[in-house]
Parts: structure tokens; C-alpha cells; sequence
């Protein structure tokens, strides 16, 4: 192999001759990715981006890749943003993130090539999927939305510093042999500052994303936070259910905004199960989960960013709809019989009883684990969840309305309560960097 990179991550990284450690980032020759690729053959291009292309390649030891070509470009800025993507990606290590295998970066004469390797992913990305001939069924989707949050919440609350993505979208969603979500594509996520927020230029020329996707706090004053990944998270929601693109046209109107046309949707029940579900599904999924999974969306979707719920919480919901994963419940068709938010703005959800009830068998073992000190107030919460959940309830059965039930999933989340059950392949450590164990595997 080509002898490693000079500069700070050189001396951080690559303290002796490089070789393959299983788990960690190789350098790669570029001959041996030219050959891998078949010198990147166009038959074996799988994605273009706005700055990159995407091949498919077979190593020597047999495994199969995707290589990332960044597009030429020049300057020390380049080469900085090029190691700084490898220093992040490197730090991750969870099994709904897409790994980093390795990189090569190489000066060709005039021409820098800069490539990134990654684990491929049979099943290609989400949007291609609800877009083929092989239609997801509904559990399928809800699992991907789950394994996509679950990735999410970790990059926002494990990572160390937190990652904001900032291009949450179905196609940045792989799927693997499984159907098993990972998010990739972090080329333009960052760290946030100490306060949380991340700040950019507001010009439409300098924003990063993709249109359709940006929160509205993002694209208007050029501040993003973690909240507006949870925006282009509810888009991804709507295409989970309903199969259509963030910007589609219609033969009157032209290009129309998924969000914008799915808003007045999501403010009746009616109207979710009649007019959102994608065709292909045919009907086949409980109503009630397309209600859950439709309210999830519309608080993900809220104008104000300190309104929508957190990735743990997205996670918490997520769960309740995964069979494996949720407890006895059922839940009322008419979710939005008591929810209005005219325009998307962030108000009190309504915690008046409805006439239809929701029973919930609470987990006696769960509740004695919870300590009522714990409980974060929570906004859109009554005081009367608080009762319901506490010990007087325990081994009972509990009557909530449609509102209450979701938005208790919420508060248990907002206090620190993280999504339960996870699968032992989903248990990760997540404070060891894989940076780190790379310099410690080379040192000895």
C-alpha cells in the first residue's frame, strides 16, 4: 500500500506502515481501486451526488464496496474538508451508521483523486426501493424508519462531540440484505458548537442540503441544529408513507412541496387513511399504525424547531409500531380527532378525553424503574399523563385517549428514557472512538 499522508492526521493516524486491521480505516492504493472498480467503469456507477460519484467495487479478499469519487476540486480547503470528513466518519461505530472502510487520497499530476470506501449495501437506498419494482410492504418501511431514527439518535446524542448530518433524505437511507437501515453520507455533517446551533451563510448559493428537505429555520436565517435534522427526518416519514418524492409534480400546478401538500392531510383522520398511504401498499397495514406513523411526521414537521420532538423520542414512537419491539396496545383510528395546527405552527397538543379510548397494558417492572424525579417537565404534556403512568397505575390497565397515549411515548422519552428492547446486534459501545483504536492497533 501507498505510503500514508503527511500533516496532523498523518501523525495521528498512521504512526507505522500501513496494513488491514479488521474495524478500523485503511488506506487504500488508488490501484488498487482503480481495480476494484474496473478504473470506475460506468457499469459499476450506483449513485451521482452533487459532489461525488458512487461505484461498486470487488476487492481481492472477495468483499464488496462502494467507493465514493469526490469530484476534482483544489486548494487546502479541500483537502482539510477531505480529512475532516475521514476524522468523523472514522469516530462512528453503530450498526445503523454505514461504515467507513477506508480512503485514498492522491495527487495524478494536476489532478487530486479523493476517495472514500465504504461497506456496500446490497438493497441500495430507500428512495430506489419505493421507487422499484419491489414494493416495501408496511412493516418493512416502519422497520426502516426505526433503524434510520435509531442511526439519527445516535450521531445526535452518542457521538462525541454531537453530529448534525444536514442532508437527511431517502436516498442517503442504505438497506441491506436485511432490509436493515443505515444512514450514510456524512460529507457535510458537522459538529455543533457548545450552544448547540451550527451557523452558515443564509445565501441560496452557500446553503448545504437538498431541496425539499431543509427545515425552515435552515433555509431562511441560515442556523441549523439538531432539530433540523428531525425536519428532513418527518420528510422521509411522508415518503415512507405515502411513496412519493419531497418535490413531485402535478400536472396543474407543477412541482409541489410533499410537506406542504401532505399538511392539511395530516390534520384529518380521515384524510391519512383515504389519501396519504402510498398505492402500492394496497391497503395492506393497520390503520392505526399509519396514524402513529402520520402524527410522528407532522410533529417532526413543526415550524418551530424547540417544538419537534428529539431523535430518542422519534425513537420511542418508532418502537411501539415494531413488533418485536412494542407492548400491548391498540390505538383509535381517529388519532386526530382532538389535533389542529393551522399553517404547522407549534401549539398545545389537546388533552381532552375523546370519546374513543386507547388501552394500555403499562409494564409493572418498567414503571418501578422510574424515578418520578427524573421526569423533565414536558410542554405539551398535562399533568394528568404524569398521574396515569405513575405507581398507583402499575399492573393495571390504563384507559388514555389517542393523544395522550403518543404524547406519553414523547414524555417518557424527554426525560432520558431511551428506546428499550434493542436488538443484542444494536448494542454498541458508544464512547470508544474507532480513531483512537486505530492508532492503538498501529502502535503496537
Amino acid at each position: 500500500m501507498e505510503s500514508p499522508f503527511t500533516g496532523w492526521i498523518g501523525s495521528l493516524l498512521f504512526r507505522r506502515k500501513m496494513k488491514i486491521i479488521h474495524g478500523t480505516v485503511t488506506h487504500f492504493t488508488y490501484s488498487e481501486l482503480e481495480h476494484a472498480t474496473n478504473k470506475f467503469s460506468h457499469d459499476n456507477l450506483i449513485g451521482v451526488g452533487g459532489c461525488s460519484y458512487v461505484y461498486r467495487g470487488h476487492l481481492k479478499d472477495g468483499r464488496t464496496i462502494a467507493v465514493k469519487r469526490l469530484k476534482a476540486s483544489k486548494g487546502l480547503d479541500s483537502d482539510s474538508e477531505f480529512f475532516k470528513e475521514v476524522e468523523i466518519i472514522s469516530r462512528l461505530h453503530h450498526c445503523h451508521i454505514v461504515p467507513l472502510l477506508g480512503y485514498c487520497s492522491i495527487s495524478l499530476g494536476k489532478q487530486v483523486e479523493r476517495l472514500l470506501v465504504f461497506e456496500n449495501l446490497p438493497n441500495g437506498n430507500l428512495r430506489d426501493c419505493l421507487d422499484g419494482q419491489k414494493h416495501l410492504d408496511w412493516d418493512t418501511r416502519v422497520a426502516i424508519a426505526l433503524g434510520a431514527a435509531r442511526g439519527l439518535e445516535y450521531l445526535h446524542d452518542a457521538a462525541a462531540p454531537r453530529i448534525l448530518h444536514r442532508d437527511v433524505k431517502s436516498t442517503n437511507i442504505l438497506l441491506d440484505e436485511n432490509w436493515k437501515a443505515k444512514v450514510t453520507d456524512l460529507g457535510m455533517a458537522k459538529c455543533l458548537s457548545t450552544d448547540g446551533f451550527l451557523s452558515c451563510s443564509s445565501s441560496p448559493e452557500r446553503i448545504q442540503g437538498t431541496f425539499g428537505y431543509f427545515a425552515p429555520e435552515y433555509a431562511i436565517v441560515g442556523k441549523g441544529t439538531l432539530k433540523s435534522d428531525v425536519f428532513s427526518f418527518g420528510v422521509v416519514l411522508l415518503e415512507l408513507i405515502t411513496g412519493r418524492t419531497p418535490i413531485f409534480n402535478v400536472s396543474d400546478k407543477g412541482d409541489e412541496s410533499l410537506v406542504i401538500w401532505a399538511a392539511p392531510r395530516l390534520q384529518d383522520s380521515r384524510r391519512v387513511i383515504s389519501e396519504l398511504p402510498d398505492p402500492n401498499l394496497k391497503g395492506n397495514f393497520a390503520e392505526e399504525e399509519m396514524q402513529i406513523m402520520a402524527y410522528l411526521a407532522k410533529e417532526c414537521l413543526l415550524l418551530d424547531p424547540e417544538c419537534r420532538p428529539g431523535m430518542s423520542e422519534v425513537v420511542q414512537v418508532l418502537s411501539t409500531l415494531v413488533p418485536n419491539v412494542s407492548r400491548g396496545r391498540r390505538f383509535p383510528t381517529n388519532l386526530f380527532q382532538n389535533l389542529s395546527s393551522n399553517n404547522m405552527k407549534c401549539e398545545q397538543p389537546c388533552m381532552e378525553k375523546s370519546t374513543s379510548q386507547v388501552e394500555v397494558l403499562v409494564d409493572s417492572e418498567e414503571l418501578k424503574q422510574m424515578c418520578p424525579s427524573r421526569w423533565s417537565s414536558r410542554c405539551s404534556l398535562s399533568s394528568d399523563i404524569d398521574r396515569t403512568l405513575l405507581a398507583d397505575s402499575i399492573g393495571k390497565s390504563v384507559n388514555l385517549s389517542s393523544v395522550q397515549y403518543v404524547n406519553s411515548m414523547l414524555y417518557l422519552t424527554s426525560s432520558g428514557i431511551h428506546s428499550t428492547n434493542v436488538d443484542d446486534d444494536e448494542i454498541v459501545d458508544l464512547t470508544e472512538p474507532r480513531l483512537e483504536s486505530f492508532s492503538v492497533g498501529n502502535d503496537q
